[in-house]
């Protein structure tokens, strides 16, 4: 690797402090969010979320919810249909259909004038769960008795093509890394003394948490 000196005209770049485009208007408190924006005849969404880690649904009934002054719609996942969305693998309900995967999924949306009728109605939509056996540990999900949580999967959207095959259906994907020795049984019966363990390698990603929130318009 070579090594480039520092000239005069380069170093002109560090006279001036960096700083971020949009810092003034943060510390001034004239920065606009989206919570600022108010268009004509702007709707407020609101979702009703599972409180179920693995249920069916049984029944949904909206008919109180779209009753609330203000309410414009109300949708379920049986008015919208079987629409998933996800990264690689399109495996997410945009509003659960049949049944709940974890707490916090998506069972209604309420679109409402005013914030206030949105949570009114949402708290006015009457689901009958019938609750399954739930899935906490990535081994139990793993083992051939344990609920099979996407039944048929085979009809996911896979971004990069073809999905490879998996060994489980509660499976999502999986990736063989190996270093060193291939026949790693013969090195340890060679060995003089020595110690083998199996376990789970997690990966987790380092990110700035921060909210999404979006206000689109009709053109």
């Amino acid at each position: 690797m070579v090594a480039l000196p520092l000239t005069p005209e380069a170093a002109k770049v560090f006279e001036e402090p960096e700083y971020r485009v949009e810092g003034p208007l943060k510390v001034s408190g004239r920065a606009r969010y989206t919570s600022d924006v108010h268009l004509p005849g702007m709707l407020y969404a609101k979702f009703l979320l599972s409180p179920h880690p693995h249920a069916r649904i049984v029944s949904i009934d909206t008919s109180a919810a779209k009753a609330v002054p203000g309410v414009h719609a109300v949708l379920t996942g049986a008015d919208i249909g079987e629409r998933r969305f996800g990264r690689y693998l399109y495996d997410w309900p945009v509003l659960a259909f049949g049944k709940v995967l974890f707490v916090g999924e998506r069972v209604a949306a309420v679109a409402a004038e005013t914030r206030e009728a949105a949570e009114e109605a949402v708290s006015r939509v009457q689901v009958e769960y019938e609750e399954l056996r739930p899935v906490f540990d990535l081994e139990d999900a793993l083992r051939d008795d344990a609920p099979v949580l996407h039944p048929a999967p085979d009809g996911y959207y896979y971004l990069t093509g073809q999905r490879p095959p998996r060994p489980h259906p509660n499976l999502q994907g999986h990736k063989i890394i190996q270093k060193g020795e291939p026949d790693i049984e013969r090195v340890f019966t060679s060995a003089s003394s020595g110690s083998m363990s199996r376990g789970w390698l997690g990966f987790s990603r380092r990110t700035r948490r921060r909210s999404r929130s979006a206000t689109s318009c009709r053109s």
